[in-house]
């Protein structure tokens, strides 16, 4: 295999940091036994990449059919610098054992598919179910019965309340938060919506480790990590972080609040081999009571990061079927490049839109990334996007020929090595060959693009067997 082997100085991490550079760069250990050692990794081969769904045909890699395996004692590379929690842990497979287990921090396993929304979650965008029905009408007879000149209208059911709040919508009506709103129902839905988050969000605190088993499912829920330090979430399918009550935004439509995972103000976050989903895309609905329509867009993003976030990696993920998919920085005044650092390495990004991240004010490892689309429903729009003072070091990626911006260029600064582009509009960026040597943080081996692409169609996403 060849490699493009770069090693940097260890800086601020521990040895078990420190990674045997023949053992390429997947977190998928081999099985073993020795938990004190170095992480150890293993590429075995499989027909389905990450065990997850349908594969396209042209994906089909052709391998064994062999079980992929972590270890709890797995390290990250890259700047999060965490450590696992240990013990016999607390295994869960109901939403309301989650939460408790959260609570408490410490080690969690997830088994089965949890239903975060507790039954409110619909079949396809923009539906109801019996029980989000019943949570529109409880919610706005509370709402009447206190402030009936606030709160004038009682709903029974979803829809009635949706179609009432989209034709009181124009192009130019903004109502993006709660002390601006500017129609009539805004607040009401700006009281619904974080009533409905309530039920949906699992707080992740300190000193957390989250392992999924092999079959572990997490819908409709999203993971809140807000000022935590030592957090890890692995093997996981994390899929349709649902929102029913998206606001309007003036000339960009109704915009959903919630992200699969969303990192607030957090250091020393893990995210490996999980797979991030959606099942849904949107709906339209009509505004301003005439035949214009716009998209009911019930999704935010799948892994957003903001303030004063740092040291995260996000390892061997796969995102896919997704229009916004990971903003770091979520304006030009959040974040400082001096002191946000973010490293991503072995995803990949299938029929995502863009923000393959969207990056503000950080500095960013991005190296042995797949990006691709594949289908017609998620057309690419860019693949990496710089914006203001972000610092992006791209490294032996591979961009496919279904993206459109490999890089979109519009602001901060790129260094650039090793990356094989087949988008349609390629990035500019010459080769850096002194790429790293300002970072000096640690010690890591990237393959060559051709081979990043192998890898991580074969061993990313969730589906791995836990390995004593």
């Amino acid at each position: 295999m060849s490699k493009n082997h770069k090693v940097l100085s260890f800086g601020i991490f521990f040895s078990s940091l420190i990674f045997v550079s023949s053992l390429a760069f997947f977190g998928c250990s081999d099985g073993g036994s020795d938990s004190s050692s170095p992480v150890t990794v293993s590429q075995p081969k499989q027909d389905n990449p990450g065990g997850n769904g349908k594969v396209e045909e042209k994906e089909k890699q052709g391998g064994n059919e062999s079980s992929r395996t972590i270890k709890l004692s797995d390290a990250p590379v890259g700047y999060a610098a965490v450590t696992a929690q240990t013990g016999t842990g607390t295994t869960v497979s109901t939403r309301s054992d989650l939460l408790s287990a959260i609570s408490n921090g410490g080690l969690i396993y997830v088994k089965g598919t949890i239903d975060m929304s507790d039954g409110m979650l619909p079949s396809v965008a923009g539906g109801s179910t019996t029980k989000l029905d019943d949570f529109v009408k409880t919610q706005t007879t509370s709402l009447n019965s206190k402030h009936s000149d606030l709160y004038p209208n009682v709903y029974t059911k979803y829809v009635d309340f949706k179609n009432a709040y989209a034709n009181l919508c124009s192009s130019s009506t903004d109502d993006k938060s709660s002390s601006s709103t500017t129609t009539a129902l805004s607040r009401t839905l700006w009281k619904l919506n974080p009533e409905y988050g309530k039920i949906i969000k699992i707080n992740v605190g300190s000193n957390t480790t989250i392992i999924g088993l092999a079959d572990a499912v997490i819908k409709g829920g999203t993971f809140q990590i807000s000022n935590a330090s030592n957090v890890i979430i692995r093997n996981i399918t994390i899929k349709d972080a649902y929102d029913p009550f998206p606001h309007h935004e003036k000339n960009d439509g109704f915009n959903a609040q919630w992200d699969c995972i969303s990192i607030d103000s957090s250091t020393n976050v893990w995210l490996d081999h999980c797979t991030f989903e959606d099942t849904m895309k949107y709906s339209m609905v009509k505004i301003n009571n005439s035949n214009t329509e716009e998209k009911w867009q019930i999704y935010d993003g799948m892994c957003d990061m903001k303030n004063d976030t740092t040291n995260v990696t996000i390892s061997n993920c796969i995102f896919k079927n997704h229009d916004k998919t990971m903003l770091i920085g979520s304006d030009d005044s959040d974040g400082d490049n001096t002191k946000r650092f973010v490293t991503l390495y072995g995803n990949y990004f299938l029929n995502c839109v863009q923000r393959l991240p969207m990056v503000r004010n950080t500095t960013i490892h991005i190296f042995n990334n797949y990006y691709d689309t594949t289908n017609s429903t998620y057309e690419n729009d860019y693949a990496i996007g710089r914006r203001k003072n972000c610092i992006v070091y791209a490294e032996n990626n591979y961009f496919g020929s279904g993206i459109k911006y490999s890089v979109k260029e519009t602001n901060g600064e790129l260094h650039s090595s090793g990356n094989e582009d087949k988008s349609s509009k390629k990035s500019t960026a010459a080769t850096d060959s002194a790429l790293f040597s300002s970072l000096n943080k640690y010690t890591y081996t990237a393959v060559s693009a051709s081979d990043a692409k192998k890898s991580v169609l074969e061993t990313a996403g969730a589906g791995c067997i836990l390995a004593d």
